[in-house]
């Protein structure tokens, strides 16, 4: 390595430290001058090298940092772990050496911060004689014979052999190279050969299963071949035994049309007793009638008893208009009293009635959302009865319908059996047709049993549902008391507010006179308008054309009404799906969610918070 002649950049002088922390080691007592020098050094745990510390040649007696003769600079170790031993070697150019001067000379480790952390022991740079440089050998040829040799020659000597030995060495490492990419190279050939083999390996395993693959699918229609063998050669014995049945069968028909001649006389004894039955059949038929009769009268009561329940319907919503044209004519009068109780109003601001007033709208409020949430349920329940009768209704139509269609074939059928008597001459045919009119009449009473039990039901179903609309009816009257609560809760709330918005503007007020008292010569500040504590009514009323002349049906729900239908009412129908705002009647969708709907509600409290003080 070489050195620098310039000086180090160093703050501070020498201090007086342990120069221990580096310890240098094998120091020769004598150096040659003008040649190559190698410095070996330990670094101890008790010093943290830096990449400007470094190492100089020091005369003996120095006493600053600044003394040295030549440096080098110390290289930073790699991979250092703090606290830690490492060795270190670093070399001087032999032209940067002192001459031959019998001066005694140190090797100082100089930290970055110009402390000296270590020195070696003394040593000279001298010129060797030829008595020092002669050196005693024994022989190599196993004699006991003393070589004597100058050291430049043993040093010619071992360098020879040590070219020698890295020749054969460099020999040894290119065949090395040459094997080793000769084997990578079979390897790589042995690694193509194995992916082959492998991709063959998956062929031959696809073919395999391909191959296991067919010979399920042979043993499958094998199998099945031979069901369909056995199948058919079964069929052949059946067929064979069926010959053998029709033939025994066409002997039995011939004994038998022997054994008809014989029944013949039978047959009209037989004849007699049909007719006798054809008499107790048509006294049947009369009481079936009897009893349709019953049915349909039945039918008309229930008709009627649904004209009447639409009329309480009616009346009922009849009522509820009364009923608002009263609830306004209230809150009328109660405009009238509050306006005569203002002026006591204005002089009376105490908190401790207006913080009362405050929760009792406070109750107030959560009363009537819950008053009206139950009249929402209670409307989607009459609704859901309205429809269930609506269908009751429909289901008796059709029940009315089957009744008919029996009739008819009950007069098909008797129809039937008078043309059978006329054909009393054709007696074989008779017979068959006697008893497939028999069939029929069996079904037919099968049939009229089976409406006779839905008619039942339905009956039933009439009676259940007549008792949920009293229900409905005497839950309507109490909503009407809850809607009567939630007026007058209404009216407290409208009373609240104007309060409030009085003593505001008298506030108001106060302030401004202080201003204009204030300042006289100044012009007189507007004074702002009080908020609008009342809500605007938002509401966008539903749409609907009065010209519509068909029948008009629910667009939300699948009730049907008459052409005739006040209109005023249909609309207050299908705005009853609607979810309204009880602060601003603004109208919501039926399928608006739920927690938005109260979001918007709450928003009326959240910016109308009204200050007493």
């Amino acid at each position: 390595m070489s050195s620098f002649q310039e000086v180090p950049s160093s703050s501070s002088a020498l201090q007086t430290s342990n120069f221990a922390h580096v310890i240098f080691q094998n120091v020769e007592k004598s150096y040659l001058p003008n040649v190559h020098l190698e410095c070996h050094y330990t670094l101890t745990p008790y010093i943290r090298p830096h990449q400007k510390d470094w190492v100089g040649i020091f005369k003996v007696g120095w006493s600053t940092a600044r003394d040295y003769y030549t440096f080098v600079w110390s290289p930073m170790p790699e991979n250092y772990v703090e606290g830690s031993v490492i060795n270190c070697v670093l070399s001087f150019q032999g032209y940067y050496l002192p001459n031959d001067d019998g001066e005694f000379y140190q090797f100082c480790y100089v930290t970055h911060k110009g402390e000296i952390r270590g020195a070696s022991t003394p040593f000279q740079f001298r010129t060797s004689s030829p008595v020092e440089e002669l050196l005693t050998m024994e022989d190599e040829g196993n004699s006991d014979m003393l070589v004597v040799t100058t050291k430049a020659g043993l040093l010619e000597f071992k360098i020879e052999k040590t070219m020698k030995e890295k020749e054969e060495l460099l020999k040894i490492t290119t065949s090395l190279e040459k094997e080793t990419l000769q084997l990578r190279d079979q390897v790589e050939r042995l690694e193509k050969e194995l992916t082959r083999e492998k991709e063959r390996c998956d062929q031959y395993e696809a073919q395999q299963k391909h191959n296991f693959k067919t010979v399920e699918t042979l043993k499958t229609e094998n199998e099945e071949f031979k069901k369909k063998y056995e199948e058919a050669t079964s069929k052949v014995v059946q067929l064979e035994e069926d010959i053998m049945t029709v033939t025994q069968k066409a002997i039995a028909k011939e004994t038998e049309l022997d054994s008809l001649k014989d029944k013949l006389k039978k047959v009209v004894l037989e004849k007699e007793q049909l007719e006798c039955q054809l008499k107790t059949e048509k006294d049947e038929k009369e009481l079936y009638k009897i009893h349709l009769k019953n049915t349909e009268i039945e039918n008309t009561k229930l008709a009627s008893e649904v004209q009447t329940l639409k009329n309480l319907d009616g009346n009922k919503e009849n009522l509820i208009a009364y009923y608002k044209e009263e609830v306004g004519r209230l809150q009328l009068c109660v405009a009238e009293k509050e306006k005569l109780k203002r002026a006591f109003l204005l002089t009376s601001s105490n908190k401790e009635e207006a913080s009362i007033l405050k929760e009792q709208l406070r109750k107030a409020e959560d009363q009537i959302q819950a008053s009206r949430q139950e009249a929402l349920l209670m409307s989607k329940e009459l609704s859901d009865a309205v429809n269930v009768r609506d269908k009751t209704m429909a289901d008796l139509h059709n029940a009315r319908l089957e009744n008919e269609k029996v009739k008819k074939q009950l007069a098909d059928a008797l129809a039937e059996l008078k043309k059978t008597t006329l054909a009393n001459n054709e007696q074989e045919a008779s017979n068959v047709v006697e008893k497939e009119l028999r069939r029929e009449v069996e079904d037919l009473k099968l049939r009229l049993q089976m409406a006779a039990e839905h008619y039942k039901e339905k009956f039933k179903e009439c009676q259940k549902l007549q008792k949920q609309i009293n229900k409905l009816v005497d839950q309507t009257d109490e909503k009407l008391k809850c809607s009567v609560y939630a007026d007058e809760l209404a009216k407290l709330e409208l009373k609240w507010k104007e309060q409030v918005k009085i003593n505001e503007s008298m506030k108001q007020q106060l302030a401004a006179v202080e201003d204009q008292y204030l300042d006289d010569e100044a012009n007189a500040p507007s004074v702002p308008d009080p908020p609008n504590i009342r809500l605007q009514e938002r509401a966008t009323g539903f749409c609907f054309d009065s010209s519509f002349v068909h029948i008009k049906k629910c667009p939300l729900c699948e009730v049907m009404f008459p052409p005739n239908y006040d209109q005023t009412k249909f609309e207050e129908h299908v705005e009853s799906h609607w979810k309204v705002c009880p602060m601003c009647n603004e109208q919501f969708p039926p399928d608006y969610d739920q927690q938005g709907f109260e979001r918007h509600v709450q928003t009326h409290f959240d910016q109308n918070v009204l200050n007493f003080d």
